[in-house]
Order: C-alpha cells, then structure tokens, then sequence
C-alpha cells in the first residue's frame, strides 16, 4: 500500500513542525507554532482523523488546538507532554495575545485538547487506522519521543533527538531497520563541540562571574534546557535565582522523576534554588543572585529580557546561550550585532556575550549514526536550515534516495 508523507511544517526550516502521513486514515506527527520571527506561523492543518505528539517544546505543540476549531480527534502523547505542553500553550496565548497577536484558537479548543488526549507510554502499541504506532524515547527534553508507524512499511520519525548522554536524560532508543526515516536536520551540517568541554566553559564563565563580584543572565528553554543547565550548576545553586515559566516547569519534571536520570538529585536541587516569585523579589534579584537562569531562550519575551536591560549597570556582566537561536531570533540578533531589539525596544549590550553549545539536538555525526543504526531506504530531512545540502550528502554517503521538502511538499513512500 502506498503512504503518503506531506510536510505542512518543519520543511527546510526550525519551528511549526507538522507531518501529514496518510493512508486510509490522516495521521498527523506535531502540530506547532514558528513563535519566532514574529509574528508566530502556523501550519495549515486540513481534516486529520487523529494526531500523535513527539514533545512539549512550542514549535511541536503549539498548534495543537487548532486541531479542535471543528470537532475533536483522538490525540496521543504521553502524560508529562500532556502537562508540559497544556502549560506552555496557554502561556503562548497569553503572549501572543498581550503582543496584539491573532491565535487561531481559545482556552475551549485547548480544553478539548486535554479531554481528548489518550495517554501512551513509551514502547506501548497503539494503532490508528492500519498503522500500529508507538513512541521512542528520543533524549531531548523529558518526555520527548520519536514516532514509529508501521503499516507494512515502518516510518519512523525522529522529532527532536539527541543521541549523545546528558546530566538529565539517557540517549535516545533507535529501531533496527526501518524503511523511511523521517530525520531532524537541524544541525546536520555542524558537528558540536565535546560536551564536557562546554559544560566547563559553563562553569568557568560562573566562577568568573563570581570571583569579579559580577553578574550572568543565562536565557533558557523553560522545558529541558533550564533542568539541564541546573544540573551542571548544581554547585552553585546558592548564588543563583531562576525567573518565568522555569519554575512551574521544573516541577512538574519533579514530579514526573521517572522520565529523568537522577530525579531524587534534581528534586534535591529543586529545594535550594531561589525561585523569583513576586514583582519585589524580581526588583531585588541581582544584588543577592549574581546568576540568573530566566525564560525565554531566545529572548523573544519571557523576564530574561527584563534582567538583559538590568544587568547593564554592572561592570562586569556576562549572557550565556546554551541553546539553539532560530535566524532573526532577538537572541540571535544579539549574538550577531550586540543589539538587542523587539517591539518596544532596542539598546546596545556591553557585556560578554557567550553561546555555549549544550545542545538537545544531535549534530551531523550523531544524525548520521542513526542512519547507519535504522538503516533506511529513504531519508526524510526536516527541521533544518540546511536540509537539501544535508540531504545531498546523505545521498552521497549511504547510497539511499534524501529528500527535503520544503512546506506543501508531499513524498510517496
């Protein structure tokens, strides 16, 4: 039987990931929103009769309400994504709304979301239709999974992956042949730097700071990143202070330990970090926290931009990425041009700008090993700057067709 694999989002580019796969029945793998550049995309879903939801990250999730406008499908994910996710939408829409955004939905679509999610763990059957389904665990934030549909023909779908060990997570779980690989490429043409090497570039940019009596803002992914970041720093957790989304977000991972290495650690943690709570406690933080960890990673709202304008008096301050920066991203514009610029404001940043590659997604060499472990006979490159020169050379190096689609493009497989 033929399958066909239509990208609404996620081609040759990072955000809004959606994937159409049809047979007798439409399934659809993520449903997110493309939050930066502003203003946010989103894909244009047509009748699907059920969706399955990798992670809780915006730009795989974020649209999923959408999903509800005319009805209501079965949606699969596990419980913490469910958590994750419900927490992360509804203060998109807050946002969205606050910058005079449209959203194509309301709290009723998201409510109907929660109702009609079923609850999948990982490695359990499901099935759809004619595709028997299950999720993988992938290694990128807690509670990621790739997506296997197996209707005769196996696709698996990476979403975000990671396939190297982290302080938070266990590498991702692989199959051992399947006949398309649907594959983030979103540093498929970059090899990162050795993981130990950044984390000690993280810790000796915090001592530092420290020993100068200055101060460091770190804007983070509220879900994973944050978590990660804590665990590297977490002999330093008495000088540091955590702002936004972080907070909530970090206990629900709490509470759902077992999607994590060491949860009796991070809850550990958990207790003698300082949470920014209030208007007056945020007003005070950097004369007692010279480190911060604040939301949003890329500076596209969140307190992190509030304690970006803060830290300019001090002599001697430092902003640390540590994760990915989407073109046009007020994070990467700042990297760039030391200007940092959004709706309401722009000013130059004097400080010590760093970008720190503890990255959740694999690099070139990683994305390639899964090649070599799942041993398919077509590639799928998406969620990728640089997907049709990946592809290209995927082609070159295992011999199998790759393609890259971009946006409306459809694949037989």
């Amino acid at each position: 039987m033929s399958i066909n694999i239509e990208i609404l989002g996620s081609g040759s580019e990072v955000g809004r990931s959606s994937i159409v796969v049809s047979g007798k029945k439409r399934v659809v793998m993520d449903c997110g929103v493309k939050i930066q550049p502003e203003p946010p995309k989103y894909p244009p879903v047509e009748k699907v009769d059920a969706a399955i939801i990798s992670h809780a990250h915006l730009d795989h999730v974020g649209a999923v309400p959408m999903l509800f406008r005319k009805g209501k499908i079965p949606v699969y994910m596990n419980d913490i994504t469910l958590e994750l996710g419900t927490m992360l939408v509804k203060d998109s829409m807050k946002v969205a709304r606050k910058e005079g955004f449209t959203v194509p939905f309301d709290k009723s679509h998201v409510n109907r979301m929660v109702k009609n999610t079923k609850i999948v763990r990982y490695n359990e059957k499901f099935r759809i239709g004619e595709f028997n389904c299950s999720l993988w665990h992938s290694g990128h934030i807690p509670g990621s999974s790739s997506i296997m549909l197996d209707a005769g023909k196996k696709i698996f779908y990476t979403a975000d992956i990671q396939t190297r060990p982290s302080h938070l997570l266990n590498p991702c779980q692989l199959p051992d042949k399947v006949d398309t690989l649907i594959l983030e490429s979103t540093y498929g043409m970059k090899v990162q730097a050795l993981r130990a090497k950044e984390e000690k570039r993280l810790v000796d940019a915090v001592e530092e700071t420290l020993s100068n009596d200055g101060v460091a803002l770190m804007p983070v992914f509220a879900v994973g990143r944050a978590q990660e970041v804590m665990l590297v720093l977490k002999d330093y957790m008495n000088k540091i202070a955590l702002d936004g989304m972080v907070k909530l977000a970090s206990e629900i991972v709490a509470q759902y330990g077992s999607y994590i290495k060491a949860p009796k650690e991070f809850r550990n943690i958990l207790k003698k970090v300082k949470f920014i709570r209030t208007n007056e406690d945020r007003a005070g933080a950097l004369k007692k926290y010279p480190i911060i960890i604040a939301s949003a990673g890329m500076l596209g709202g969140g307190p992190a931009v509030h304690y970006l304008r803060e830290i300019q008096s001090f002599g001697d301050a430092k902003v640390l990425f540590t994760g990915f920066l989407v073109e046009e991203s007020p994070g990467r514009n700042l990297i760039e041009t030391k200007i940092f610029e959004n709706d309401e404001e722009r000013f130059h940043v004097s400080g010590d700008l760093q970008q720190l590659e503890l990255s959740a997604h694999a690099d070139r060499n990683g994305l390639l090993d899964i090649i070599r472990k799942t041993r398919p006979e077509k590639v799928i490159c998406v969620h990728g700057d640089k997907c049709a020169e990946f592809a290209k050379d995927i082609e070159e190096e295992f011999k199998v067709q790759a393609y890259a689609p971009k946006n409306g493009e459809s694949i037989r497989v």
